[in-house]
């Protein structure tokens, strides 16, 4: 069917419906039940009620622009081609009434299935006198190719694209059963037109121009910035609904189709955790606000990304810091966060989930500046500084002789809640010689709550018995051996490897000097076994041997 015998259809119904006192949508319905239909280029076509398009055969090829006046209907085998333009408006007749799209106006897949299992719309147009289009039936109902305009020529409002039918509008994104979707990949709001995202934060006040329950969006394998506007039914300030704006900025990935909704009172709560560069976090905002739910079409992509949330229409409290949460725990890249939940960004994440924000009020119990052990001449003096305490009760201080195991050797009172630096000291007179000791301090808040320091080391210097000052570890090894002298004098040492028949497997000299003398072995390529290092003072010619087991 060409073009000319469209218009002559048209121009035929619409003469009769200039013949009546009041259009109805429901009259003078256009039915295409398999057929080709052409809209050419520079050519407009009004449908001045309903539009139904159905079967494998039904085809519209639109290259101009088409006026619907009433509700476009399809099955799941309708396909619609062409790069024109469909406007949903109800300016002449239906006037004050919502309009819907029903049947499967969609992309019936992945990107894989553009063009060539495809229903779906190239440009979009949304011009409803009642700021609203609906989507009615169950999955993809609706997609464009290219754009979505909420604002079409001769709007009075912006429009909103409802998800669902409207006998019951569901209460949360979970429950509406449509889903609108953006299937052009290129990223940015540039698919968006006439959208009012507001990055400021509270939108009560102009929340339309938005998708009100599921939005899908095709992705590019190279990422970028992709824009979800979504949200739930617009409401007064502290109810959570109204948009929920949100970006996926993504690197280089698989995800071919991300969808998106918004679930208020969803609750994100995980232990206690430590986060932010040193605090702890303690409020949830997932039962107070909710999260925002994404899943791509195949469940198995990957590729790292950053969110980054726009809470609307929210009342969070007060709170120093802020974070994105995944999945009811802390993912992504830590200590990502910011002072406001409105534009706050986190990165590093990788396959979609449940994202909302949490927040931190409390300060971790001691500020560390900085922590030492340092040895004497007969004991090992261990140390550190803190910036400040909150609600601190004591510290123990642990210490071990292989860096794994630890053992409390004493208790310090700390001072308590202060802003003011404070120093610790306690010396260590149980030691050997030659021999390392690893320290680390567990502080304990009044209520319970407790943090590691960092791990630091020291040796009490040995005497002239060149078997006393060396040290080698880890052993087993895997990898690298260490092979640690501590010499009161300057040497000349020669070290030689030496396999379990007694065959040299390398050697080499190297010169030491007075002090704490630390030198590598790699062990990769050795075969797993025992091994003997031998190790020769040549000044002397004092020998010492160490066996060790290569894993």
């Amino acid at each position: 069917m060409f073009i000319r015998h469209i218009m002559k259809l048209i121009y035929s119904l619409l003469f009769t419906f200039l013949a009546h006192s009041l259009f109805s949508q429901h009259n003078n319905e256009f039915y295409n039940n398999g057929a080709l239909v052409t809209i050419q280029a520079g050519a407009e076509v009004y449908v001045m009620g309903d539009m139904h398009n159905y079967q494998a055969t039904g085809l519209l090829i639109n290259d101009g622009d088409l006026e619907i006046q009433g509700y476009a209907l399809s099955d799941n085998l309708f396909q619609q081609r062409g790069t024109g333009t469909t406007l949903f408006i109800n300016n002449d007749v239906n006037v004050g009434q919502t309009q819907y799209i029903s049947g499967s106006y969609a992309v019936r897949g992945g990107q894989a299935a553009i063009g060539v299992d495809d229903g779906s719309f190239y440009n979009l147009e949304l011009a409803n006198d009642q700021g609203i289009v609906w989507l009615n039936g169950t999955g993809n109902i609706a997609d464009v190719r290219n754009t979505v305009d909420f604002n079409g020529p001769g709007a009075l409002v912006v429009n909103r694209i409802i998800t669902h039918d409207p006998t019951a509008i569901p209460a949360n994104g979970s429950g509406y059963s449509a889903t609108f979707g953006l299937m052009n990949p290129a990223a940015g709001l540039g698919g968006l037109i006439d959208n009012t995202v507001n990055t400021g934060g509270n939108m009560s006040g102009v929340d339309n121009g938005y998708i009100q329950g599921n939005f899908r969006r095709a992705i590019n394998p190279a990422g970028g910035t992709y824009n979800y506007v979504l949200g739930l039914q617009p409401a007064g300030a502290g109810a959570q609904r109204g948009m929920q704006y949100m970006n996926l900025i993504l690197g280089a990935n698989n995800y071919d189709v991300v969808s998106g909704y918004f679930q208020t009172g969803l609750d994100n709560t995980f232990p206690t955790a430590v986060e932010c560069s040193g605090y702890v976090v303690s409020y949830w905002g997932g039962v107070d606000h909710g999260q925002w739910v994404m899943t791509d079409i195949t469940g198995a992509g990957a590729g790292a990304f950053e969110v980054r949330v726009w809470p609307q229409d929210d009342n969070f409290p007060a709170q120093t810091l802020w974070l994105v949460t995944k999945d009811n725990s802390i993912q992504g890249t830590a200590d990502d966060c910011g002072p406001t939940p409105v534009g706050l960004d986190r990165s590093a994440f990788n396959g979609m989930g449940q994202f909302g924000v949490a927040g931190t009020s409390v300060l971790l119990p001691a500020e560390l500046l900085n922590i030492w052990a340092s040895s004497n001449v007969d004991h090992i003096e261990v140390g550190w500084d803190v910036g400040s305490e909150y609600n601190l009760d004591y510290y123990e201080i642990q210490r071990s002789e292989n860096g794994f195991d630890f053992e409390t050797i004493a208790t310090i009172d700390a001072v308590g809640t202060t802003q003011s630096s404070q120093k610790y000291e306690y010396d260590d007179y149980n030691v050997g010689r030659n021999k390392h000791y690893y320290y680390r301090y567990q502080s304990f808040d009044h209520d319970l709550f407790t943090e590691y320091s960092p791990v630091v080391n020291a040796m009490l210097m040995g005497s002239d018995d060149f078997a006393e000052s060396i040290l080698l570890y880890p052993n087993p090894s895997n990898a690298t051996l260490f092979i640690e002298l501590s010499l009161d004098k300057k040497s000349q040492i020669q070290m030689t490897v030496l396999n379990a028949a007694g065959q040299q497997i390398e050697s080499s000299d190297f010169q030491a000097y007075a002090g704490n003398n630390v030198f590598k072995l790699y062990s990769t390529d050795w075969a797993s076994g025992v091994y003997v290092i031998q190790i020769t003072e040549l000044r002397t010619g004092e020998i010492v041997r160490e066996k060790i087991i290569k894993d």
